[in-house]
Order: C-alpha cells, then structure tokens, then sequence
C-alpha cells in the first residue's frame, strides 16, 4: 500500500505541474497576442503573400490578395482582404472579390491551416454550374475530388461560419437541360461544427417563378468527396409561386404540368438521395401525373399536407386534411395513407389503404388517375360502391 503522505506529496506535485502548465500557456498566450498587436498588425502588408500562400495549399487553389489589413477587437484578430482573385486549374482567373472581412481563429496556431470564426463577403456575383457529368462548380472551379481531398469546397466546411449578403447568383444545370436561372438579392449564412451543417439562403427569382424564396439546410456529412454518405433535411417556403414553372430545375417525384399558389416543403436526404417529401400546399388549377402511365389529374383546387416516402420496396403516399376538387367532384379535408411494395420472385405486389373520413364516389371517379393495382382498380369497376367512411 502506498503511505498517505507519499499519496499527499504526489497529487501536490500534479496540482503544481497542471498550475504551472496553465500559468505558462497563459504566459505564451500573452505573448502571441503583443506580438501580433504591436508588431505583425503594423507590418500585416509584409504578411500578404504568406496568407495568399497558405490559403492556396489549404484550399489547393491559387488565390491571390491585393490588399490587407488587420485590427484588434477584443481577443479576436479582424483581417480584411481586399482584390481577392481565385484562379481555376487552368491557371485562369475565375472569381474576384472586391472585399472580404474575416474573424480569425486561433485554431490556425495549433492546425497550422487558416481558419476563421467568420467570414463576410458582400455583393458578389457568382455564377453556379452542373456539368454534363453531374459535376459542381462555381465562377468556374469545380467542386469535385481532388488528389489531396475536396480542396477549396472542404475547406470552407473547416471555417465556423460563412456570411454572403446581397449576391448575385446565376444557376445553370447543364445535366438537366435546364435554363439559366438568375436569383438576386441572395443573403446566405453558413454555419459548421464538424460534421454538421446548418445553412440559410433568402433569394429573388424572376417574379415569373415566385415571391422571395426562403431555404434553409440542416446535413451532416464529412467530406463533398462523398455525397453518398451525407443525410439531413432542406426547407423551402415561397408564398406564391408557379410550381409548375420549377419543374425545369427541380426533380418532382410525380409530374407537375401546371399549378400555382403557396408551397412549403420539407425534403429528406438520405446517403446522398432524395428519400421523403412534405409539403403544406394550397394550390389552384393544378394538372399532376401520379405515375408514368396513369392519365393525368385536373384539379381547380388543391389544399393541405402531401406526404411521400421512398421505401425498399415501393412507396408511401399520405395526405393530413387535404382537399380536392375537379370541375365534377369534391373530395372533403382528409387524412390518408396508400403504402405500395412492389412484387418480387413468387412474393405478390401488395399494399394497404387507410383513411379517417373517405367519400367513396369521388374516389371512384378519380381511381383511374391514382397508383392503385390494376385489380384493385377492377374491382372499383365491378362493384362501384357508394356511400362515405367516417
């Protein structure tokens, strides 16, 4: 057994060594922070090409600085940079921003990599492609792998907090043959915290498409290298707009020729593809297609929540107090859910119906245009019931 006082004598010792560790760490800490104040500060031009070439091997992208300057606020080191140019892989230069105000953070001494605890960039203009081959690129520099990792797209995901405000951003989708679509006004906040990201964008689109587009973000994923393992959830709300308008640049789950009105939808990420859809709808003159051979549905109205899952096997379609009618029909607020699993080997197609208030006559009219089984939709035909469940 080890003698109390030997026991005393050693937890003394530890007590002084973590005290004089504190003591020597606040010591360099003070040190570091003069030396910037009074020495680097007043010299931060001299400083110019070694933050230009940090910054390039961090984000393995040529990035030149016209100008720099520094202030002290707090125990925060402010740098703002202006006449910043990003160059592309070929050597050419594909983005400039006039002014850049930035926080740094003391995580750059210890990781030995620019990191900041925010960074501001006001009015650029910002030009966003899909490739042909699905690939990602802004004013010109691609979003892709790289031999030493994501490049200048991970490192933006290592800065705590990214701030755009009233951009100029230019969509086009080449994979989907889309049209240039320009958004102006954008204010953006981008926030990281290891593997989690939160995100949210205001915008104006063309008053053609909608009102102000309102987008928020919430993922995890560690790496742009590898979209496939990244989850969460996206937000949009527009109080008015032509839904139909967007199918150009959003993949609808069903197909949407025409409606317009008021949307908010959430939509889930999972392992990189789109997994599930809600959306609070009220929506007028609305033509969908449920399914690629099915006729398609007229509607004068369309109220309420519309819910869609993709599961193993099939689908899963559910409505909370949605409305519906056509020129011939009303279907009153209801509360539904069609699950499908698709057949496999000897294992036969099947599904179930569930419902808290149903009119069956309208259902019936509207059968042809729903993804019933092609028996079920016989038996409708057959026995053409009547009457209302509650």
């Amino acid at each position: 057994a080890i003698p109390f006082k030997w026991l005393h004598v050693s937890t003394l010792w530890v007590y002084r060594a973590i005290t004089w560790a504190v003591i020597g760490c606040a010591f360099v800490f003070a040190l570091v922070i003069v030396a910037v104040r009074f020495w680097v500060l007043p010299n931060m031009a001299d400083y110019r090409e070694p933050i230009e070439r940090h910054l390039s091997e961090a984000t393995h992208q040529r990035i030149t600085i016209g100008r720099i300057a520094g202030r002290w606020s707090g125990l925060n080191l402010q740098l703002t940079l202006g006449d910043i140019v990003v160059y592309d892989r070929a050597g050419q230069p594909a983005l400039t921003l006039q002014r850049v105000d930035s926080t740094l953070s003391w995580w750059s001494l210890l990781l030995w990599e620019p990191r900041f605890d925010s960074i501001e960039i006001a009015r650029p203009d910002l030009a966003v492609k899909r490739d042909a081959r699905g690939v990602l690129s802004v004013a010109g520099i691609e979003l892709s792998d790289h031999p030493d990792g994501g490049g200048l797209s991970d490192w933006l995901l290592r800065q705590e907090e990214i701030g755009i405000r009233d951009a100029a951003i230019t969509w086009h989708d080449e994979l989907r043959g889309a049209p240039k679509l320009a958004l102006e006004h954008v204010d953006f906040r981008f926030e990281n915290d290891g593997r989690h990201h939160r995100f949210g964008l205001r915008a104006e689109p063309p008053r053609s498409l909608a009102t102000p587009l309102d987008v928020r973000g919430d993922f995890t994923g560690r790496t742009v290298t590898d979209l496939a393992q990244w989850n969460g959830q996206l937000f949009a709300q527009l109080e008015y707009t032509d839904i139909a308008a967007w199918r150009a640049w959003v993949p609808f789950p069903v197909s949407f020729p025409h409606g317009a009105g008021a949307v908010r939808a959430w939509l889930g990420l999972k392992n990189g593809e789109l997994a599930d859809i809600i959306a609070d709808v009220q929506l007028s003159q609305v033509k969908t297609r449920l399914g690629a051979d099915l006729p398609e549905l007229d509607l004068a109205q369309l109220k309420g929540r519309v819910g869609w899952k993709m599961l193993d096997d099939g689908f899963e379609v559910s409505t909370s107090r949605l409305g519906m009618s056509t020129n011939a029909y009303t279907l009153q607020p209801t509360d539904f859910l069609l699950r499908y699993h698709r057949g496999a080997g000897a294992r036969p197609a099947r599904g179930e119906l569930q419902a808290n208030a149903l009119d069956v006559e309208p259902l019936v009219a509207l059968a042809d245009h729903l993804p019933f089984e092609p028996a079920l939709r016989k038996e409708f035909e057959t026995y053409a019931p009547r009457g209302s469940f509650y």
